[in-house]
């Protein structure tokens, strides 16, 4: 008994041991080509502050919630777009598809980030995407590095980039981007996926991009933004175990904060919501911007005249309002809504509509 006893202490030791030890992240812990990583997004990290680090350092974000979830696909620059992966196929080695993105005015869609992988470095090469169905790749001069190998507490490093598309009889777009990566901590790190020994790395990014277009006699106002992103990277990992993203627009204070973490499969479906189908890109039922920080705009099509029901229901199933319900005649229907009006909250929603027989469901986050 005494035997067990002890080597029980020993195999706890040596597993103690190897969380706490600092790691060095190389390119061999970044993602290849058919990697499949799924991760979670959570809305906020609660009462934690997140800034925080040190050496030998523990955070503990087990409380996240996630809202949703996605997978970040890596696949090879030749399967992307033909007329994408000219501008690239020289450059880059790897491209993870974005989500699609709905302006109202304007439709972003086959939307990609480019990188390279080396020993020396793991960087953004450029990205490309089909505006209104108009393929436009942007590559920068220098590429917007994200990592510098080997990686190792205490390493400072910085890079600028600039990127500039010319397209005849539309316009101008310049982006310059300007990148300080700092790791600033090393230790353990807990999420709802598990604990793991990482390192901490802060990075400050400043953007200005400029556009400027042939139906307009004079330069629009640039747009900065400030961009502080925490990464918490581990071995073998692919992508950060955790990654939080703050927003600022010129010398606005951050307003906008982003949570994604990796994460098993989990079952979202909040409860009082019954598990319908969701609606599909061809599908004409929009939800838009989403998330949402004021307002919130919905639209739908009928291709004929019938019954149409659309409520709205927080995440815990409770009905909040009866968007539309009666008989509508054939036709394109849009309707705005101001948050404050509608005394709606920061949080997780879920607009159930039934349209015909067809019955349909859109998640809408407000922040």
């Amino acid at each position: 008994m005494k035997k067990i006893f002890i080597l029980l202490v020993v195999i706890i030791n040596v597993h103690l041991t190897s969380i706490s030890q600092q790691i060095t992240v190389t390119n061999t812990d970044m993602p290849s080509t058919g990697n499949m990583i799924n991760k979670s997004t959570a809305l906020t990290a609660g009462s934690i502050d997140y800034t925080l680090t040190g050496a030998n350092y523990s955070w503990d974000f087990s409380s996240l919630t996630p809202i949703s979830q996605s997978i970040d696909t890596f696949v090879t620059v030749s399967s992307t777009s033909i007329f994408y992966y000219p501008t690239f196929i020289l450059s880059a080695d790897q491209a993870l598809k974005q989500a699609n993105i709905n302006l109202g005015v304007a439709q972003m869609s086959n939307v990609y980030n480019f990188y390279k992988n080396s020993s020396s470095a793991y960087n953004l090469v450029g990205y490309a995407a089909q505006i209104n169905g108009i393929p436009l790749p942007l590559k920068y001069n220098t590429a917007d590095r994200l990592y510098k190998f080997p990686l190792n507490y205490g390493n400072i490093d910085s890079s600028s980039s600039v990127a500039t598309i010319d397209v005849a009889s539309i316009g101008y777009f310049n982006e310059t981007k300007k990148r300080k990566n700092t790791v600033d901590g090393w230790g353990t790190l807990t999420t709802p996926y598990g604990t793991f020994p990482v390192l901490r790395l802060k990075s400050v990014i400043y953007q200005r991009d400029s556009l400027s277009l042939d139906t307009i006699p004079f330069p629009m106002p640039a747009v900065i933004r400030n961009i502080t992103e925490y990464k918490w990277v581990g071995k073998n990992n692919g992508i950060p175990l955790l990654e939080i993203v703050e927003t600022s627009f010129g010398v606005l204070p951050a307003f906008t904060t982003t949570i994604n973490y990796i994460d098993s499969v989990r079952d979202l479906t909040p409860v009082g919501i019954e598990k319908i189908s969701t609606v599909s890109e061809s599908e004409t039922i929009k939800v838009f911007p989403n998330p949402a920080i004021n307002k919130f705009t919905i639209s739908y099509t009928l291709n004929k005249s019938s019954e149409v029901d659309i409520r709205l229901y927080d995440l815990t199933g409770k009905e909040v309002k009866i968007i539309e319900k009666g008989f509508i005649e054939k036709g394109s229907y849009q309707q705005t809504y101001n948050v404050l009006n509608e005394k709606l909250i920061k949080g997780i929603y879920f607009i159930k509509f039934k349209l015909d027989k067809n019955t349909y469901s859109k998640k809408l986050v407000i922040i």
